[in-house]
Order: C-alpha cells, then structure tokens, then sequence
C-alpha cells in the first residue's frame, strides 16, 4: 500500500498528505501500480469532462477534460515531452543532448511539441464519436502506463550519473512488469472492448519506433523519453480508437 500511495504522489497532484519512510527502490517496487495510477487518471479526466458537458455544452467539454489532465499530472509528461523534443532534434551528440534535456529552460522544438500535444488532444476529443469518448479519455492514460512499463523492461537508463528517472530502474524486476504490463491489459479488455486492446497494439508499435529514435540518440532512456512516451502513447491510443470506430467496426 505505501508504494501505490507513493506512486499516487509522485505522478498526480491528489493531495495525499502521508508521511511514510521510503527508500529509493520503493519507486522501482511501486511501479507495478502504475496502470492503476493511470486509471485514477482517466477516471478524474473523464468525471471533469461529463460535468463540463453537462453544464457548459460539448465545446467546453473537451477544453475542461484537457485541463483536468494537466492539473492532476502537474503536466510532468508533459515537460519531459518538451524537454525530449528539444534535445532529441537539436542534432548534437549524446552528451550534449542530455544536457539540452536537464536544462529548465524550454525551446522552440519543445514549445512547438507541446502546442501540437495539445492540438491533437483537443481535436481527437472532438472528432471521437460520443459513445466511446468514456473509453478513450479513461484507458488512454492506462495505455500509457502500460508502454512505459515496457519501454523501462526493453531500455536501460540512458545517464551515467544517474537522475530522477534511474529511481525506476533500480530495483525494477521481471515479475513486476509483468505483473504490471498484464494488470493494465486487464482494465483495457474490462472496461473497453476488443477495439481499445487493438489501439493498444497499434500504439505499441509506434512506441516501438520512438524507443528505436531515442535509443539510436542516446543508447537508452531517461524521465523525460518515458514521459514524451506517455503523451504519444495517449495521443496514439486515441487516434487508434477514433479510426476503429470510424471505418472499421
């Protein structure tokens, strides 16, 4: 329980005030309820967007939910979204761009990142048919938590002086991704369809096409590629859904 409590902390904004003795592999250890941690996510997401559709109308309503998700993150996906984007395209070596990607300061390719996550959040949400919009704002952080639990299984830890990132490799063991890949599986198969764990696999298979990017730049990962992964993986798991329900099923 201390580690999903600690989990909870450090990837939301829900103000659990617990004080609790932790040590460093409890972050690696707690990992395995990450798809849980993104399920409260989802749940918060899409209880802030059927209030705002019910009391200010279908425009507001994905303009709210997109809020909702930046307040209870912190927007710390986010962040590692801009901060991966302009070290990953500033066309410098390693060790020039994980320096990029520790400064505080953001640059244009981060800014133009976070401006185009933004646009496709809102445009899927208002483009995703009305009966699995549920689905999609829900599961859509699921699916990320699952990816970045795959993509910390598949990499190793990109810097050598360590960071806040490596605090999830250092204890992280087999039967606990598992655990924590099938887990989330299970939310996807039980409150989706069939089609949401197709959106997972095609999802999947972009990811896989990032970890190749990032690992071809930096020869593993950090924080920040684990969170621009989360903000493609949701995006992806939409766009996935929206296609399905769209021209397929």
């Amino acid at each position: 329980m201390k580690r999903l409590v600690l989990m909870i902390q450090f990837f939301t904004r829900i103000p659990i005030k617990i004080n609790m003795n932790v040590e460093n592999e409890d972050f690696s250890k707690g990992m395995v309820y990450l798809p849980f941690v993104g399920l409260i996510i989802g749940l918060f997401n899409f209880g802030i967007y059927h209030v705002a559709q019910n009391y200010f109308g279908q425009v507001m309503a994905p303009i709210m939910c997109l809020a909702a998700n930046i307040f209870i993150t912190g927007g710390i996906h986010i962040d590692g979204l801009a901060d991966t984007c302009d070290g990953i395209f500033s066309a410098r070596d390693k060790e020039k761009i994980l320096e990029i990607m520790k400064d505080s300061r953001i640059g244009t390719n981060g800014t133009i990142a976070i401006v185009l996550d933004f646009i496709f959040r809102l445009g899927l949400l208002f483009s995703t048919p009305s009966k699995v919009i549920g689905f999609i704002v829900i599961l859509a952080p699921v699916a990320a938590k699952i990816l970045i639990l795959l993509l910390i299984g598949l990499s190793r830890y990109a810097r050598t002086q360590g960071g806040m990132g490596s605090l999830f490799y250092s204890q992280m063991s087999v039967k606990r991704l598992i655990i924590g890949i099938l887990s989330g599986i299970f939310m996807i198969l039980v409150i989706g369809s069939l089609k949401a764990l197709l959106a997972l696999m095609g999802s999947l298979i972009v990811i896989l096409l990032y970890r190749k990017m990032v690992i071809d730049k930096i020869d593993g990962m950090t924080g920040d590629t684990l969170g621009a992964a989360n903000e493609l993986t949701e995006i992806c798991f939409m766009i996935f859904i929206c296609v399905l329900e769209r021209n397929i099923f």
